[in-house]
């Protein structure tokens, strides 16, 4: 105790000034840190707002439209939620190399054709019948797209060739357990593909 008592004896005593601009120095130290604490909250409120632009394009409790996906093995996985934003899923298959053309349609309806030409006979045919169900399996039409479930299809662009668009007509069924049916070919390169006109569809 002698030690500290003789220690504080040769401390000086602080004056006024010395104590305001102690004060005054801790002030500053607690504003300065204040601000850098802030800069999260700032970011972590910008991200809130970004969120609440981004909404509307959400469907209901949270599950977007539909989602694009690149597979390890070069191929490409579309699961479909809910019919809309034709336009947003064609620009997302093609950022990922895809050229599509998009349509959602309306139960018992399809687009009138001819809308382009085909890179193999299951464009425009009544389906593969006859002499054309032996050679269905090498058509890349079928190769390029596969349903995989009830809410997702499979692409596997190895089977497109440069200038081919995918053409991808997709049908509401109103049935949760099949909730679309979906229409897949390849046009030929060079082959425009005419916007979708919806016609009654009776089968």
């Amino acid at each position: 105790m002698k030690a500290l008592d003789d220690m504080w004896q040769d401390v000086p005593v602080a004056s006024f000034e010395d104590l305001a601009g102690a004060r005054r120095r801790l002030t500053d130290g607690m504003h300065t840190r204040r601000r850098v604490l802030t800069a999260p909250r700032l970011l972590a409120a910008a991200g809130v707002a970004a969120a609440a632009v981004a909404a509307p394009l959400i469907a209901g409790g949270g599950t977007p439209a539909y989602a694009v996906t690149e597979n390890p093995d070069g191929t490409i996985t579309v699961a479909l939620n809910e019919m809309r934003d034709p336009e947003g899923l064609r620009a997302d298959l093609l950022a990922a190399g895809v050229t599509a053309d998009v349509s959602f349609l309306a139960p018992r309806t399809r687009c009138a054709d001819p809308r382009f030409e085909g890179t193999d006979p299951s464009y425009g045919s009544p389906g593969p019948t006859g002499a054309l169900r032996t050679g269905v399996e090498r058509w890349r039409s079928f190769q390029a797209t596969q349903v995989v479930d009830v809410h997702k299809i499979r692409i596997r662009p190895e089977f497109i060739r440069p200038g081919e668009t995918l053409v991808l007509e997709f049908r509401d069924n109103r049935n949760a357990q099949r909730p679309w049916t979906l229409g897949a070919w390849l046009a030929r390169a060079g082959s425009p593909v005419k916007p979708c006109t919806p016609v009654p569809d009776p089968a």
